[in-house]
């Protein structure tokens, strides 16, 4: 590696289509550094955060509608919602390839979360019409 060579990290991979080789273009001045904007090739999903976002999301929205085990399902939720919006962060920034699976993993973490908010507001309001009504002696 010469001091005009980029760094390992910022060299275009020749075995992937649009890349080159360093010394295809001539001019000593090493290789472009990479657009972070350009899609990845297709291919396997690279994305932990947002498949793990979408079990989480899922899971946890099918026990919110539970009572009973809706108060340990606040943490799925929120978990959905964290990996989500990290692995959002990373597909934006060209480091992943499942989009659609991590924005449902988070769409599906915030909708976990607000059921497991509204059976608790319902059950709360609800016992104390419950209340109002029995006569007392």
């Amino acid at each position: 590696m010469t001091d005009q060579d980029p760094p390992f990290h910022e060299r275009p991979d020749p075995d992937r289509p649009g890349g080159f080789d360093s010394g295809s273009h001539g001019g000593g001045g090493g290789a472009p550094p990479p657009h972070h904007g350009a899609p990845m090739p297709m291919g396997e999903a690279r994305n932990g955060l947002g498949t793990a976002s979408l079990a989480c999301g899922i899971v946890g929205l099918v026990l919110s509608l539970i009572p009973a085990v809706n108060l340990f399902t606040w943490p799925l939720g929120v978990l959905a919602i964290v990996f989500g919006a990290v692995g959002w962060s990373r597909v934006n920034k060209g480091q992943a390839t499942n989009k659609s699976q991590t924005i449902a993993g988070l769409v599906l973490g915030i909708v976990s979360f607000f059921t497991f908010c509204l059976i608790y507001v319902l059950l709360s309001a609800g016992s104390g019409e419950y209340y109002n009504l029995v006569p007392t002696f």
